[in-house]
């Protein structure tokens, strides 16, 4: 009887993962991607404040396949690092809800003037972000082109200087952030991806938790960033209202 105890209670620990109350007496461990760390800090920081863990540390890895590893060995709790999703991955890992979404776009040297349409493209060579878009994708929109991936978007703007690819196809708000490289950038929206976060199949109790925690977010920095722009403007307007009046 004691025997068939003890592995009712291994099997429950297997089923479940690292549960919650284990977690809260160490540490959430999550997975971010080296380049993503920084910039995934304060949302992570929010979330984990809201599934009431009191603490939580960062492991970086390199590259998906290194991250996936850790998950899957029980090294980390989660993986929370753009994930775009695609149906393959719910074969592997439980996947969150949506926390958030990257607009993909096409840039092209601002001296180019010869690429203007999504058209030009075809049969070039184009540099993408395996991060942000698939090679699939790309092949869905450009079928003939030679496709070059890239690990950052610093490598892609060295491949586009030195002539060896004529556009760079990424997620818009990194490709604006740097214009002034010289970059132009399509109007067109080519692509938009969910990003995700990947639970360790055994872990159903986190990503409840996790997905819990999105439902009952706040809004988000681009609504808090755009409602700032809006008060800016209408301040900006009632300046030149009181500046019109003085004069």
């Amino acid at each position: 009887m004691r025997f068939f105890i003890a592995f009712v209670l291994i099997a429950l620990n297997f089923s479940y993962g690292r549960s919650p109350a284990s977690i809260r007496k160490d540490a959430f461990t999550i997975g971010v991607a080296k380049g993503d760390s920084s910039a995934e800090y304060d949302f992570i920081s929010e979330i984990t404040a809201k599934m009431k863990f009191p603490k939580f540390r960062l492991v970086t890895f390199e590259n998906a396949n290194i991250g996936q590893k850790l998950l899957l060995d029980s090294k980390i709790d989660a993986i929370i690092a753009k994930i775009n999703y695609s149906p393959h991955l719910e074969s592997k890992f439980l996947v969150s809800v949506p926390y958030s979404t990257t607009e993909i776009a096409v840039a092209t040297l601002a001296s180019n003037g010869e690429i203007w349409t999504l058209a030009n493209l075809n049969e070039k060579s184009l540099a993408f972000i395996p991060k942000d878009i698939s090679s699939e994708q790309m092949l869905a929109f450009w079928q003939n082109s030679k496709l070059v991936a890239v690990q950052n978007l610093s490598d892609a703007i060295k491949f586009l200087q030195k002539g060896e690819v004529v556009a760079i196809v990424a997620n818009r708000q990194t490709l604006e952030m740097q214009k002034d490289s010289g970059l132009r950038l399509f109007p067109n929206k080519l692509a938009e991806n969910d990003i995700v976060a990947l639970f360790a199949p055994n872990s159903k109790n986190l990503q409840e938790e996790f997905n819990k925690a999105i439902k009952n977010q706040e809004p988000g920095n681009k609504e808090r960033v755009d409602k700032i722009i809006i008060l800016l403007n209408e301040l900006k307007k009632e300046f030149e209202s009181l500046r019109g009046e003085l004069k």
